[in-house]
């Protein structure tokens, strides 16, 4: 078994009464419910007081913890170390891991397309040596030190995302996180509702500089808003700096980019060094943007491109990012296949005009035997969050783009989104309600064998559990 943290290391990193000595941790968790055999429980007030669940994390496996007080139901010799603040010590614990790790750091930020660049580098990373990126969408003040502290000790490479929900946080979570590049994807109106206007959110996403090491590289979009105000930031903090879209003008750029059979073909150009081609077998001109930054990396790395770029092809979205979803039913005796793009985890006016492009060329000319020709594409949409004053406004907006044609029904899920459904032509319409659970049944009435589903929304929404349920129906007989 190897120890993350001794209880040497996570004493002096964090200070406070250790009451016991001689033991080690495999990783560090905050969450009783998934903390893993051997790993550090630490105790967050948040929404709840994680003081409660100790006596759970210790059932579940923890060998130790870190806690502002020792509750009474703890077992007498269980090792604990007491602080004034078990926030603090996270941060104190991810500081000292941070200074310890001797790799390569890689910080991912953006309005849209962080989690996916997150992936898609990692894997990348990972045909060069061990790499570590944060889990799920681990990017904020929890998520991110939290990354930091379980960071293995012979991982060559780390990949962190950091987020925001409101103005002052990348800042912080960037010199905590000292990244040796940072990347800034797309930015959009995502967290509109926190901020006065894009302009702000431009400034709060390139304060991913701040922490960045001396002679660092940032990487980010000339598509961004405000670019030239990146720059000035940059040249202020005298780091490196590449820029990446779809003009030529950029260090790494889309010299072409098509759509066809489910997968994206790509022309990258390096100025002054290398013209790549590839596929990605996932359908986006996002996604082929998302993978500049990429190479940016690996450049800056000195690794291998035309080992990456071969490999590019195997890399899938991670779930409820744009994962296709292919499921199959026996309605009434009759083989029924449908796809599923399941975006249900975030949703945008970009990511979701992204989104309506994959749905124009999606096919099933990857299934040899099938003459699904042709097949209805269908949207189902929730609320699209934290967009600001002008939210009704922007939801009933999308509803006039020319893209909205190629879709045969249109459902709606939310309160946000009523304004968009009754912009939308009568024809179009499928059904608007406020809980995705009341739309399984009329489905399942109505699904159609070669049918393709658009699922997005915001990950509050929750069609994300419409997702699983449809996922629970794989292979299983349907009678109506």
């Amino acid at each position: 078994m190897k120890f993350l943290h001794t209880d040497k290391e996570v004493h002096e990193a964090v200070g406070g009464m250790i009451t016991k000595r001689n033991w080690a941790v495999t990783g560090v968790s905050i969450d009783s419910r998934t903390i893993l055999e051997g790993e550090l429980f630490i105790a967050i007030k948040a929404e709840r007081d994680g003081h409660e669940f100790l006596k759970s994390a210790i059932n579940n496996g923890a060998v130790a913890a870190i806690v502002n007080r020792i509750p009474s139901d703890t077992p007498k010799n269980f090792p604990c170390i007491v602080v004034k603040d078990s926030f603090r010590a996270l941060n104190d614990l991810a500081h000292f891991s941070r200074k310890r790790y001797k790799g390569k750091l890689v910080a991912v930020t953006g309005s849209v397309g962080k989690t996916s660049t997150k992936s898609l580098l990692a894997e990348m990373l990972a045909k060069f040596g061990k790499t570590y990126c944060s889990p799920q969408s681990y990017n904020n003040y929890l998520g991110v030190p939290l990354t930091l502290v379980n960071i293995p000790l012979d991982a060559k490479y780390v990949v962190a995302e950091i987020g925001m929900s409101s103005p002052g946080e990348i800042g912080p979570l960037s010199n905590l996180v000292a990244p040796d590049i940072g990347i800034i994807t797309t930015i959009s109106s995502a967290h509109l509702a926190a901020f006065d206007d894009i302009k702000d959110i431009a400034y709060e996403k390139a304060m991913i500089c701040s922490g960045l090491v001396k002679n660092g590289l940032l990487i980010f979009s000339s598509e961004t808003p405000f670019t030239e105000m990146i720059r000035g930031i940059v040249k202020k903090k005298k780091l490196r700096h590449t820029t990446f879209g779809r003009h030529s003008s950029n260090q790494i750029y889309l010299k072409a980019v098509s759509l066809k059979k489910n997968r994206t073909s790509i022309n990258a150009i390096i100025k002054d060094f290398k013209n790549l081609n590839f596929d990605l077998h996932v359908l986006g001109i996002h996604h082929a943007l998302n993978s500049l930054p990429v190479l940016g990396v690996l450049l800056d790395l000195n690794l291998d491109l035309n080992i990456a770029v071969n490999h590019m092809k195997h890399w899938k979205p991670v779930t409820g990012r744009g994962r296709f979803v292919d499921l199959k039913f026996n309605i009434n005796s009759k083989n029924t296949l449908i796809r599923v793009i399941d975006e249900s985890y975030n949703s945008n006016p970009t990511s979701l005009k992204a989104s309506f492009e994959v749905v124009r060329y999606v096919s099933f000319d990857d299934y040899q035997s099938c003459n699904i020709k042709p097949f209805r594409r269908i949207a189902i949409l929730g609320d699209m969050l934290e967009l600001g004053s002008e939210e009704e406004k922007i939801h009933k907006d999308l509803a006039q783009l020319e893209i909205i044609n190629c879709f045969d029904l249109i459902y709606c899920v939310g309160t946000l989104m009523k304004s968009f459904y009754q912009a939308l032509p009568s024809g179009k319409k499928g059904l608007a309600v406020r809980n995705p659970k009341e739309l399984i049944p009329h489905l399942l009435k109505n699904i159609e064998d070669g049918d393709v589903y658009l699922i997005k929304g915001s990950n509050s929404i929750g069609l994300s559990l419409l997702v699983s349920e449809l996922c629970g129906l794989n292979g299983r007989k349907i009678s109506r």
